[in-house]
């Protein structure tokens, strides 16, 4: 049996591609590339303090534009639904659920909308305010 984290669903079979275990395979790999990415980039921006509390404010400035504020509403999406396809995964690498997976991945996709609504109804009278 092929382990869920280590092999990807074969990409050049049309019948796979549809099929919601390729976008879970994908979408789990993409939005972990972007928290990394995001990762490096929370890293530089705090390191801009080191450079003196003018700098680290003026970069703080514009990290708090509104475009550049609503995009963590973004970020929360990406993270919610890392985790709950992470999740997901766990699970049936450990043999749970295994024939439920695609009601799992609908499962994770509705933990993130929810999530998302929920951080963009908190965030969205403190960002435009």
């Amino acid at each position: 049996m092929r382990s869920v984290l280590l092999h990807a669903p074969a990409t050049n079979d049309s019948r796979t591609r549809g099929r919601t275990g390729w976008w879970a395979w994908v979408l789990q790999r993409t939005t972990g590339v972007l928290l990394v990415g995001y990762l490096f980039l929370h890293i530089l921006v705090l390191s801009s303090a080191r450079a003196g509390a003018d700098t680290f404010d003026r970069v703080l400035g514009v990290a708090q534009h509104p475009v550049l504020a609503a995009l963590d509403i973004v970020l929360m999406a990406i993270l919610l639904f890392h985790a709950a396809n992470g999740i997901r995964i766990m699970l049936l690498d450990a043999g749970i659920a295994a024939n439920r997976q695609v009601e799992m991945f609908w499962a994770s996709v509705a933990v993130t909308l929810v999530g998302v609504a929920a951080s963009a109804w908190l965030s969205v009278p403190l960002i435009f305010r």
